[in-house]
């Protein structure tokens, strides 16, 4: 139900919702290239909720990481904010906000519960507090809620044979998000301040913060991305027995995901590891040589 007290007609009630769900496509479009084109091979009866997840992922993404935001303290407000309305419509079942009653539909019709939009949303909160990270260990407490909580969100709405599937889901968030965060150092500290690479590990090859601020390339920073590189394609074949868990549905466009992100990191290797040159994006002829592969079950 909605959260005032005027009845709808079911005729507007669908109609509303079916304006939400068009708003969450958009944004979808808009803000996520490779996203986008892996979920045009969900069945159409999947699609929407997909997309839904994706905004409520985005809206407060982007509240934290505008990199025209005021002072900290307005940020925060804001995200309060938005938190508050989608408690407020959850607990209504429903919003007069079209995108956060597609939301609230998305989570009742797959039982995904507040406990998991909330660990999304702490990482979001995370944004506001922390701007680098000691460990890996330290990084994967944010990943969690970044990520891995969102591959759980995803494997409910496919469908899934096991409960053993949810780890290998959590991972393979956990493989986007890394791949996301080596394609953009450079976007990350300009624009936010925010280093998401582990200080230990920076310090192991002798980088400093200073090295980002200034980008500097050099042998020490080749070796350092090279070491990335690999840790993340480790983690992303430890994810991969996850997805033969997938219902039939959803499995194709899953695989196509997988292998669109991990390519990410052959186009880094392709630019010698020179991120501070420009975003490395996939052609979408590629995208397209890509996803015929994986449809084949080749994941390159």
């Amino acid at each position: 139900m909605l959260l005032d007290d005027k009845k709808m007609t079911a005729s507007t009630a669908d109609d509303h919702l079916a304006a939400g769900y068009l708003e969450c496509r958009a944004i979808t479009e808009h803000y996520g290239t490779s996203y986008y084109f892996a979920t045009q091979f969900f069945p159409r009866e999947l699609r929407n909720s997909i997309y839904a997840v994706y905004a409520f992922a985005r809206i407060p993404d982007e509240i934290v990481d505008d990199p025209n935001k005021g002072h900290k303290e307005e940020t925060l407000a804001k995200l309060n904010e938005w938190r508050g309305r989608w408690l407020a419509a959850m607990a209504a079942d429903g919003s007069n906000d079209a995108v956060l009653n597609a939301i609230v539909d998305t989570f009742r019709r797959h039982n995904i519960t507040v406990e998991d939009g909330e660990a999304f949303l702490r990482s979001m909160f995370m944004d506001e507090e922390v701007f680098a990270y000691d460990n890996y260990e330290h990084l994967e407490e944010y990943m969690y809620g970044s990520a891995g909580v969102i591959g759980i969100m995803v494997t409910k709405i496919v469908g899934c044979s096991s409960d053993e599937a949810f780890p290998y889901a959590i991972k393979l968030g956990y493989a986007f998000q890394l791949t996301n965060f080596l394609r953009d150092i450079k976007q990350d500290y300009d624009e936010l301040g925010r280093i998401y690479m582990p200080r230990d590990e920076m310090r192991r090859f002798g980088l400093t913060e200073r090295d980002i601020a200034t980008q500097n390339f050099d042998e020490r920073f080749v070796e350092f991305m090279n070491f990335q590189i690999e840790r993340n394609r480790q983690i992303y074949r430890e994810a991969l027995p996850g997805i033969p868990m997938l219902h039939w549905r959803g499995r194709m466009a899953v695989r196509i995901a997988y292998v669109l992100y991990k390519a990410i990191l052959n186009e880094i290797e392709r630019v010698n590891y020179n991120i501070y040159r420009g975003r490395v994006r996939t052609s979408f002829r590629r995208k397209l040589l890509l996803s015929a592969k994986a449809l084949v079950g080749v994941y390159e």
